[in-house]
């Protein structure tokens, strides 16, 4: 039988705050507010108020006079993050991340070596406390979904074992949303099918969930039941999330628009997958191949994460002539996308000022494009500036 640990920070960007500046410490601090006007982290002293992430950063304001609002630090957090992650190493070579502040663990088979894996939870919460001052919520089951959920629904500083053969019965009285892998649209049109509960779905006929969830009805189903044997990923270096594409053209390319409407295009492709995985990201890598097999590779950061190709399209030309160092012809192209995240809160549309209404239109123009192209093919519909394809 596997043991699955999941741990999740509480609070994970405002902890971290708190723990590089002391001068913030058991005061209410609420971290964002910069690109989406919203609170990504609130501190538990800030929850006290009612503050979560989501909230309009304004109204946390009024909510709470005395507190302090902070840009997020992306570096620092991954940084933090990173030192959580060498912790867990060192107990299991089986680590996976799961955006940051977050992580899996397979413990399987290391009882005889270190003890019980609920004690190791235990421990791995108190030296992550002591060390980094960053508290930590964690779940302990047979697989990553149940893991996953139990180290979020009594969050936060909660540990919860879900024993093995108890997962269908933790998971069913649950709302759907809970489901990883359940997006919001989905999660709507179940309801009004009558699927609230993850139980409902559990227990419900696959042809008919098919109707809704499509090609992933059978893995969600499983999900609902309890029954996840997807496996914790390698260690850390090699298992960051990450998502790639690529293209090899019929003949070496040499003309810079061609080139540019291939890389708008292998973006597109690329942001639809971090879409369709529900996260958001920081770092594109590009890479190239020239005609005589050498290969070159840069990347840009973005200081916040994001799910929207439109955010990259300006980092392109410029990344594009770093990369491409020799005037020599050009074979292939590849994308990658990492630095991953789960998605954070996003403002009303009719709450947000200009500039975050039109980021709030962006993401709703790429959610109806995954949409026609997942029912009529990827060539449904393209965004006019990369039409010029090879």
């Amino acid at each position: 039988m596997r043991s699955i640990l999941h741990w999740d920070g509480d609070g994970f960007f405002a902890s971290i705050e708190q723990a590089a500046d002391k001068r913030l410490r058991n005061r209410p601090i609420a971290v964002g507010g910069a690109k989406r006007g919203v609170v990504l982290s609130a501190s538990l002293e800030a929850k006290r108020y009612g503050i979560r992430p989501g909230t309009p950063m304004q109204k946390a304001r009024r909510m709470c006079p005395p507190l302090t609002t902070l840009p997020a630090h992306f570096d620092l957090y991954e940084q933090f993050g990173g030192q959580i992650l060498m912790l867990c190493e060192e107990r299991s070579p089986l680590v996976e991340p799961s955006g940051a502040g977050a992580a899996w663990l397979d413990l399987t088979g290391t009882e005889s070596i270190n003890g019980r894996p609920l004690d190791y939870a235990h421990d791995l919460r108190k030296t992550v406390a002591n060390w980094l001052r960053v508290p930590l919520s964690f779940g302990l089951a047979t697989n990553k979904t149940v893991s996953r959920i139990a180290a979020r629904i009594r969050k936060p500083h909660a540990p919860y074992e879900i024993m093995a053969g108890g997962e269908a019965a933790f998971l069913a009285p649950l709302s759907l949303r809970w489901l990883p892998g359940i997006s919001t649209e989905h999660a709507d049109t179940l309801e009004v099918a009558g699927l609230t509960r993850i139980g409902e779905l559990a227990g419900a006929p696959l042809d008919a969930t098919a109707l809704i969830l499509g090609r992933n009805a059978l893995k969600l189903q499983r999900r609902a039941q309890g029954i996840d044997e997807s496996p914790v990923g390698k260690p850390r270096q090699s298992s960051e999330p990450t998502w790639r594409e690529a293209i090899e053209f019929p003949e070496d390319v040499w003309e810079t628009t061609r080139i540019h409407a291939a890389l708008r295009a292998l973006l597109e492709s690329l942001m639809q997958a971090v879409r369709s995985d529900q996260m958001e990201v920081r770092k594109l890598t590009l890479g190239l191949r020239y005609t005589d097999r050498e290969e070159s590779e840069r990347s840009t950061t973005l200081p916040e994460p994001t799910s929207v190709e439109a955010d990259f399209y300006g980092h392109l030309p410029a990344l594009l002539q770093q990369t491409w160092d020799r005037r020599v012809r050009l074979r292939a192209l590849w994308l990658k996308a990492s630095r991953s995240y789960a998605p954070s809160p996003q403002m009303s549309l009719f709450d947000a000022p200009p500039a975050k209404q039109n980021r709030d239109k962006e993401q709703r123009l790429a959610a109806a494009m995954d949409n026609l192209k997942k029912h009529f093919g990827n060539q449904a519909v393209r965004r006019g500036m990369s039409v010029l394809t090879p």
